[in-house]
């Protein structure tokens, strides 16, 4: 079968003409391209994502009690209903060493690192690396991404205040480096597929393995078949979301000739939600194909203002509803922006249970953890960090409950959990040496 021979280290691909088509997990295949004469592993690898959400959360709203068939969430965590039981909500788990540090930059520079930001040092900037860099840098020569850092909104980088820089950023790569976020969809579809320099910008990515694809399918067992069936067509449906997102900027209205134009602006979905599932579903693209097995997703810079008048009743922006003064009418759209976002995790988290591997499914070999810097929008208040944790850890973590730590258990001990489970152990993270337990 040629196609057992289109490998590189242990990874299994299509090649096209300026494109390279990683493939999802298939038990018919030596694992990701091993050698057919070793024994294929029927274990997937680890994968990792982290979502930032600014603004904290109202308070009220958020939470949940029992676990198994008892777990009952709250308002805003309703939409995780069908996918609860592979989800935990933890309490009590913050950043000491960011309670002090201001409400937006610091608190979202620092929420993968827990360490603070400081204040300019010799034209550098000062924060601490991040947790999806520091498995980057052990595990990340494992796949053709080290990691993938993505969002909606654009990097700021105002040379004369630098909080604006902390704000645009969960992943750094080094105290003074943060790792740049892809916010363009299009960017995002290349680093997964092409050859950057050959590829034909207007050829399908499908078209170009056409035949390999073919007969690909002709040597693969049903359910590989059928899975493959199920991958080429997400590959095509995020195509031709691009496309029309690209139509639909190139019918915008136009001003008349003899207006001055502006520098051609990046084009990108309008709409918000699309904007964010179609990176949401490169993230499990990207997953799915071992292109990578840590990511990052920001659904906004820190303390952004937001727009949400999409939401019935919605009229405040994001950041005037987190600053509610207990005004009811306003704490409601506060709550039904919060809700929006958990919908959105809900979204990603069913697309991952979908997608089976060996014994389980694509979440339950994950670890996704969502979360703000802020629990209190209103009072900027850090203590008992609103987050959502899902997946199984690849049958390492029991999910479907609550787990309450004691009053300000550091969040880092958590992230040394997670290190451990994706084989990339820390020896610390922001002066915490001991991993978190509760998880099994």
């Amino acid at each position: 079968m040629k196609m057992a021979q289109s490998f590189v280290g242990r990874r299994a691909f299509l090649k096209g003409v300026g494109t390279t088509l990683f493939l999802p997990w298939l038990e018919s295949i030596p694992a990701f391209g091993a050698s057919a004469r070793l024994k294929p592993s029927s274990q997937p690898p680890t994968r990792f994502a982290a979502f930032y959400f600014p603004n904290g959360v109202e308070t009220g709203q958020w939470g949940a009690t029992g676990e198994g068939d008892n777990f009952q969430l709250s308002r805003i965590l309703q939409p995780l209903e069908a996918i609860k039981r592979k989800v935990i909500i933890p309490s009590g788990l913050w950043h000491e060493r960011l309670d002090s540090r201001s409400a937006h930059s610091g608190k979202t520079s620092g929420f993968l690192s827990g360490v603070e930001n400081y204040k300019i040092e010799g034209n550098r900037l000062r924060v601490g690396t991040s947790l999806d860099q520091l498995m980057a840098k052990k595990i990340g020569n494992e796949t053709p991404l080290p990691s993938l850092c993505l969002g909606i909104k654009p990097d700021s980088k105002i040379q004369t205040d630098y909080s604006s820089v902390y704000r645009s950023y969960i992943s750094w790569k080094s105290p003074s480096q943060p790792a740049g976020k892809e916010i363009d969809p299009r960017f995002a579809f290349d680093l997964l597929f092409a050859d950057k320099e050959k590829q034909q910008r207007n050829k399908s990515i499908l078209d170009a393995v056409h035949d390999q694809a073919k007969d690909l399918q002709q040597h693969v067992s049903r359910p590989d078949r059928e899975k493959l069936d199920e991958f080429l067509t997400s590959v095509r449906e995020v195509e031709d979301r691009i496309d029309q997102a690209d139509r639909a900027g190139a019918e915008r209205w136009t001003p008349a000739e003899g207006v001055p134009q502006p520098a051609r602006p990046e084009r990108m979905p309008e709409d918000r939600q699309e904007h964010v599932r179609l990176m949401l579903d490169l993230i499990v693209l990207a997953f799915q194909m071992n292109q990578t097995r840590i990511a990052t997703f920001m659904f906004e810079n820190g303390g952004c203002s937001g727009n949400f008048s999409f939401l019935p009743g919605v009229t405040e922006q994001w950041h005037a509803t987190s600053h509610h003064q207990e005004k009811p009418e306003i704490m409601v759209q506060y709550e039904a922006i919060n809700r929006w976002h958990v919908e959105q995790l809900a979204y990603f988290l069913e697309r991952m249970d979908s997608i089976h591997e060996g014994e389980g499914t694509l979440l339950d070999h994950s670890m996704i953890v969502m979360g703000s810097g802020l629990k209190d929008g209103n009072k900027h208040t850090c203590h008992d960090l609103p987050l959502i944790f899902a997946g199984g850890g690849n049958g390492t973590i029991r999910t479907g409950r609550t787990i309450a730590y004691p009053q300000d258990t550091p969040l880092p001990g958590l992230y040394l959990s997670i290190a451990e489970r994706m084989g990339a152990p820390l020896e610390s993270l922001a002066d915490i040496s001991r991993p978190l337990g509760g998880l099994t």
